[in-house]
């Protein structure tokens, strides 16, 4: 009797200890599972150690990538903000200038010297055969720099004698001194800038021989054209961006560009200074080999 009543309490207690492991089991099943704990690496083994190294290595340079280019990009204002705050400069708009193919700019400017130089040569005759000064006067109320034109009002001259030759053996010489440089200065320089940086050496050097040959040598009466001083700021820049060409001095001794440049610009201010009776307007001559100079560094400065 008591074996039985033993038993029976045996069984109950494995039926009670049953279903409080069921009803513990429900438990954990009804809450919220919460976030596993991350064994450390020592306690994985050594292959799933080696698979999650490996695997994080490999996406991290995608991850970055990813975040430098697509999320950058996400919206149009961090698109915006990241052109203008970069260093780098936007890209420049091309004008109708530079859609010209060079050599209508080349040959145009060709063009326009002889033709004025034309103008010049039938002045003279003009003059000479029927006395009649009306195209000279023209001609130099026009296309000569001078203090009286400026003062005047005829401003217009430090442009237009930009184009100015009178002499053949000075349109000679420029002509073919433009006809050698100017190709190579428009390749690298495209035809609006090729422009700029002629205009810039004839207005500088009209302006560089007004303000000498009024104040230093005191003659106001000095008229000069400013086309010397835009085609020696295009060698000026040609000899700058190409030192190691060789120039033909008097088109037969060879001279390096880098030792051309300073010999003659140093030539040119010595006479400025001591030979007060030259005809020829050797500081206009300074003024546009130094505007050239001037802006080939600007260009340097540019592209850092």
């Amino acid at each position: 009797m008591m074996s039985k009543r033993c038993l029976h309490v045996f069984n109950r207690s494995i039926i009670q200890s049953r279903c409080n492991s069921r009803l513990a089991h429900c438990n954990t099943l009804c809450r919220p599972n919460p976030s596993p704990q991350l064994r450390p690496f020592s306690s994985l083994p050594a292959r799933i150690v080696q698979f999650q190294t490996a695997s994080t290595t490999s996406s991290l340079p995608a991850f970055l990538h990813f975040a430098r280019t697509q999320l950058r990009n996400a919206t149009h204002r961090d698109l915006l903000r990241s052109r203008y705050n970069s260093s780098r400069r936007p890209p420049r708009r091309p004008n109708w200038l530079d859609s010209i193919n060079g050599n209508v700019i080349f040959v145009a400017v060709i063009a326009i010297n002889a033709g004025v130089f034309l103008l010049w040569q039938g002045a003279k005759s003009t003059y000479q055969t029927t006395r009649d000064p009306t195209l000279w006067i023209f001609l130099r109320n026009n296309f000569l720099v001078n203090w009286e034109n400026i003062t005047s009002g005829r401003v217009w001259t430090l442009i237009t004698s930009c184009f100015s030759h009178q002499d053949i053996e000075h349109i000679l010489f420029n002509g073919l001194s433009f006809y050698f440089m100017a190709p190579g200065v428009m390749q690298v320089l495209g035809n609006s800038r090729f422009l700029g940086l002629y205009f810039l050496g004839g207005i500088a050097s009209s302006v560089t021989s007004l303000v000498w040959n009024r104040f230093y040598k005191r003659e106001s009466n000095y008229s000069s054209h400013g086309a010397s001083g835009a085609i020696l700021a295009t060698i000026a820049f040609y000899a700058c961006a190409f030192p190691r060409t060789r120039f033909l001095i008097f088109f037969v001794i060879p001279c390096p560009a880098w030792a051309f440049l300073p010999g003659i610009l140093a030539f040119d201010v010595y006479r400025s200074v001591t030979d007060a009776r030259t005809t020829t307007d050797t500081a206009g001559h300074v003024g546009g080999m130094l505007s050239g100079i001037s802006f080939f560094l600007w260009r340097v400065a540019l592209r850092r």
